[in-house]
């Protein structure tokens, strides 16, 4: 017998994610309505499934909006089925804020994952939430800002990370030193002639 279960979750994901008509909560503007239940219904795993499914087929775009290549697709992956899923999946995917988010980037960064690694996570995050967005399951992306750990606190304090300063100095190194060994052989072609 075959598994439908994937058809339905897009279904659900799509499908019941219509905003429920003005009046619906009373006119005061706080979704207790019945479109509320349909967006807490949606769970961030459903939401990581449908995402990834659209990201699969070509048709979830990325913020320039073009489809995801499939280094990109790849990456969205290993963060989303990985750290995101563990973190968030059963909760409502309109239940997440940026909060939340910030908490997952600083314990991965306590547990030692990479700067890069967490910018991943964090963009693979803000990609779900305008997905998200898109379907009308959220009103506002939980992850637009958000930033790892020790790239927000060197934004706070306006320095620039350690690294980026070391990246720098090699670079002025390596010119110098190019510039220098141009001179010489110029001098040396010079004399020969």
């Amino acid at each position: 017998m075959a598994d439908h279960s994937q058809p339905r979750l897009l279904r659900v994901f799509l499908g019941d994610a219509t905003p429920p008509p003005r009046d619906a909560d009373g006119g005061n503007g706080n979704d207790a309505g019945p479109g509320a239940d349909a967006r807490s219904a949606v769970t961030v795993s459903d939401g990581i499934d449908a995402f990834l499914a659209a990201v699969d087929e070509r048709s979830a775009r990325d913020r320039r909006g073009c489809p995801f290549d499939r280094g990109t697709a790849q990456d969205l992956r290993w963060c989303l089925t990985g750290h995101v899923r563990e973190a968030f999946g059963p909760m409502p995917v309109d239940a997440v804020r940026r909060r939340d988010i910030e908490a997952l980037l600083a314990e991965l960064a306590d547990d030692g994952v990479p700067a890069r690694r967490l910018r991943a996570v964090a963009r693979a995050l803000r990609s779900l939430y305008d997905f998200a967005v898109e379907r009308r399951l959220v009103d506002l992306n939980p992850a637009a800002a958000v930033a790892p750990p020790e790239e927000a606190a060197l934004a706070a304090t306006g320095s620039e990370p350690p690294r980026a300063v070391s990246e720098r100095a090699i670079s002025f190194a390596l010119r110098s030193a190019t510039v220098g060994f141009l001179l010489l052989a110029l001098v040396f072609l010079t004399e020969s002639l």
